[in-house]
């Protein structure tokens, strides 16, 4: 017979798609975080509108410059968190697409040994036809034989 069982990569199949749902854990995990910290920008960009627009509230209504100078140096303050999450995330971005391109590669090793699996398959599905069609043959060639010696006795 040829190419062993039909099972034999089950197991290696298994372990590659472990494998794609690890990465694909990982990259989402990466695009949680990513999602996390662009939630924490926009609450700075918007704190940032917040305080400026109450600096100039304050600057107008009752000019007291140490409140005003307080309102600044805090929207200074929001820039310099909003600029560390910005790097943040192009960090997390470059992450993200490493993440991503291992789990492409993953799905294709996977794909690859469920096609050594098809065509592992295949093969010991045409054995096994041809050793059954061989069995027949000499099943029938066994007949003739006997026929054609009773026939000749």
């Amino acid at each position: 017979m040829a190419a062993g069982k039909p099972h034999r990569f089950d197991t290696l199949v298994r372990v590659r798609s472990l494998q794609e749902n690890q990465q694909a854990q990982a990259l989402a995990s990466v695009r949680r975080h990513i999602a996390t910290v662009e939630r924490q920008r926009k609450a700075i960009q918007q704190e940032q509108q917040r305080v400026l627009r109450e600096a100039g509230d304050r600057s107008r209504r009752v000019f007291d410059a140490m409140d005003v100078r307080r309102y600044y140096e805090y929207e200074r303050y929001l820039a310099r968190l909003a600029v560390e999450k910005d790097a943040s995330l192009q960090e997390l971005r470059r992450v993200e697409e490493e993440r991503r391109l291992e789990l492409d590669k993953a799905i294709k090793r996977r794909r690859m040994v469920e096609r050594m699996q098809e065509r592992d398959a295949m093969a010991w599905a045409q054995q096994r036809q041809r050793d059954e069609q061989k069995r027949t043959d000499e099943a029938a060639v066994g007949q003739a034989a006997q026929r054609r010696e009773r026939g000749a006795s």
